[in-house]
């Protein structure tokens, strides 16, 4: 024989009771959720939180070769970019090694093996790197050093190879830097050839296998114009 149970009648005041729960268990998941939200907003975008990204800054291993980048930077009329010469050696070696300013693969370079590192004196590594970095801002037309147009095309061209870059942005009627632009130059030079996707210079240097599609930005976020002013 089946029994049946009656349900509990609650009372009223156990009603309200249990309404009273139940709607202070919904303010608190509410208000759970809400902070959630704020934090999740805080974290993206730091601004909304008072608190300022660090800017990147040249460290003292660079630093300790700014006399003797700016001596050297003389010789060849280039005393205004000796702060934009310290961010190229920055990005390209933090200061460290034996060619601190990575010249050993440009024209300038005749006395060590055209090949990487093959430079094993510091200094002159700085005056090949200089003259490097003048000549593909003689070619861009660059007006100064808060020409940051020109300078991007100077810098791409540094990173890529002067003569054939520029070549390149004559022959497509290109006169603005563009990550775009870098990619197409880099597909051609590169001979179509991809890195792979697990390749660890795939997303920071680019898809295509040759230099440094997005160089300019790498080295201008250690460029600040305001140490120039």
């Amino acid at each position: 024989m089946n029994t049946k149970h009656k349900k509990p009648t609650l009372t009223k005041k156990q009603r309200h009771r249990l309404r009273v729960q139940q709607v202070r268990r919904q303010k608190i998941f509410l208000t759970c959720l809400f902070l959630l939200i704020v934090g999740c907003i805080l974290l993206r975008f730091p601004r909304f939180s008072g608190r300022q990204e660090e800017t990147p800054q040249i460290n003292a291993a660079c630093e300790a070769y700014r006399d003797e980048v700016s001596s050297e930077a003389a010789q060849y009329d280039m005393s205004d970019y000796v702060d934009l010469l310290l961010a190229v050696m920055m990005q390209e070696s933090s200061g460290q090694g034996t060619d601190p300013m990575q010249s050993s693969e440009g024209a300038y370079n005749a006395r060590y093996p055209q090949q990487p590192n093959g430079i094993t004196d510091p200094s002159y590594s700085i005056s090949c790197g200089i003259q490097e970095l003048k000549y593909a801002l003689d070619k861009a037309g660059c007006t100064g050093p808060t020409d940051l147009s020109k300078i991007r095309l100077a810098l791409q061209a540094y990173n890529f190879g002067a003569d054939s870059y520029f070549a390149y942005l004559e022959e497509n009627d290109q006169t603005v830097w563009t990550a775009q632009s870098a990619q197409a130059f880099a597909q051609m030079a590169s001979g179509n050839t991809q890195r792979d996707e697990d390749d660890p210079l795939h997303d920071p240097a680019g898809p295509w296998d040759y230099g440094d599609q997005y160089y300019p930005d790498h080295v201008l976020r250690y460029y600040h114009l305001d140490n120039n002013s």
